[in-house]
């Protein structure tokens, strides 16, 4: 689980421990298994999952969601708040608007997004030989253009 009750949902939502029976570590447990399943399977088609602790990002909307599906019959106006804003935020990360952040402030890669590079597929060939031999060779020239597939 990438959330704790007492860390984490209590913190910030302290009326969620008035709920019936959620003295009980099962029950919470419960409730937190059902949110992040939520947004796993939300954030599943642009990030691996399931999410670790050190996600913050994921442990922040693992707080909210749980915060709606308990309160959506007991404060419908907070909760249709809530889910509005989550709403927007899972938005923001399929679309590439926003990015997911672990606990040492770093951005989380979507899954499929890669940087483009001028050297993509392509495996260097650098390497130092004596400054007195050095020179341009045709041959080795073609040769390496070759092992990149430039001339088949």
């Amino acid at each position: 689980m990438i959330i704790t009750w007492s860390a984490d949902v209590s913190a910030r939502y302290p009326e969620l421990d008035k709920l019936p029976n959620i003295s009980s570590s099962d029950v919470q447990n419960g409730f937190i298994a059902m949110a992040e399943a939520v947004v796993h399977s939300r954030l599943a088609p642009r990030y691996s999952v399931p999410f670790s602790s050190n996600n913050f990002t994921a442990r922040d909307l693992a707080v909210d969601m749980l915060y709606v599906q308990t309160q959506t019959a007991r404060q419908p106006e907070k909760a249709k708040a809530v889910r509005e804003y989550l709403e927007e935020r899972f938005k923001a990360l399929l679309s590439g608007g926003a990015s997911m952040v672990n606990s040492a402030g770093t951005a989380i890669a979507m899954v499929g997004d890669t940087v483009w590079s001028s050297s993509q597929n392509y495996a260097p060939v650098f390497g130092m030989g004596d400054i007195e031999h050095a020179m341009v060779s045709s041959e080795q020239v073609y040769d390496e253009a070759v092992s990149r597939g430039e001339y088949l």
